[in-house]
């Protein structure tokens, strides 16, 4: 069985902290779900219904796996994770933020709240991996 890094270590509390920013990122994605696939149900039958229920799925997903993957990399120390809930987290925001901020099909606030605990996860999760002993592994 291979050492454990300590709890205490600046590595391990800086990607616990990072992991917390993407389960916040999870969260705010299943309340995004919702609002999407309240936003279907108020459509008659039609493509676009179904279109709504689709990413509505897609959120929900997303967020999923983020929960999973960022729970197995703090209990498990994970690190593939990283690049996991980094790739999952960048497709699903990038396509939020260049088509509905952007055009302002929503205010900045809180529009930003999904890409801001993205870029926390990112930072606090890059910090851990870069300090981590077990780097490259």
């Amino acid at each position: 069985m291979p050492a454990r890094i300590s709890t205490r270590t600046p590595a391990r509390m800086s990607a616990v902290i990072g992991y917390a920013f993407y389960l916040l990122w999870a969260a705010l994605h299943v309340q995004a779900g919702n609002a999407v696939a309240r936003l279907g149900r108020a459509q008659h039958h039609s493509m676009i219904q179904a279109r709504l229920y689709q990413d509505a799925w897609t959120l929900y997903f997303a967020a999923g796996l983020i929960a999973v993957f960022s729970v197995l990399a703090v209990v498990r120390e994970w690190q593939s994770a990283y690049w996991l809930v980094l790739g999952i987290a960048f497709v699903t925001d990038v396509s939020f933020i260049l088509f509905v901020l952007v055009p302002h099909y929503m205010p900045l606030w809180p529009g930003l709240q999904g890409p801001l605990a993205w870029a926390g996860g990112l930072l606090f999760t890059t910090a851990g991996l870069v300090m981590s002993p077990r780097r490259g592994r």
